[in-house]
Formats: structure tokens, sequence, C-alpha cells
């Protein structure tokens, strides 16, 4: 994977969060949930890493890849007992893509 400055490292994080808040920010208030750090996954030999949400039924899957030489954070989310709740981003340092949803 391409080296990721600490800069653009905390901008990806920012905007994960910003899209887990959209989806289950009650949720994450009321159980004064910690979000998940970035840094942690960079070098992991994981393929993907889950961040449940107590109550929502579901969560975030999320992990690095590189597209069009670039690299990006794409995560998938979804409430296992909504149909149609699942949602996928790609998340870059500039901002947030909505790359599918409906799924699940």
């Amino acid at each position: 994977m391409q080296q990721i400055s600490e800069q653009t490292l905390l901008k990806f994080e920012h905007y994960f969060h910003e899209v887990i808040r959209e989806r289950a920010g009650d949720l994450i208030d009321s159980q004064k949930l910690e979000l998940p750090k970035l840094a942690p996954i960079l070098n992991s030999q994981d393929s993907a890493h889950w961040f449940p949400i107590p109550g929502m039924y579901g969560g975030f899957s999320y992990w690095f890849t590189v597209q069009d030489q670039q690299v990006a954070l794409i995560t998938e989310s979804w409430c296992r007992v909504v149909g149609g709740s699942g949602q996928r981003h790609k998340i870059t340092g500039q901002g947030i893509e909505l790359l599918e949803e409906g799924f699940v």
C-alpha cells in the first residue's frame, strides 16, 4: 500500500467518522462509543475490520484499498433487521462518495 501522511490519515478518519455519525449518531452518543482509529489498521494483514454498533443490529465494515493509483477507505454499513439498509462509501482525503445503497 502507498504511504499515507498523518495529515491525510486524519482527513480519512474525519470523513469516516462523519459517515458513522450520519448513519448512527444517536446510538453513538447515547452509548458514548469511541469511534475507530484508522492508524492501527494501516499495516494490518486483515482484509477488513468491523465496528459494531449495539442497537443498530449491524455496524461498519471498513478497509483500505488502492483504486486508480489512489488510496481509498471503503466502508460498508447496514442494519440486518432493515431490508435494503446497506450503504457502501468510498472515502479519500478529498471527501466521501456514496458508491452503492440498498443491499443487505
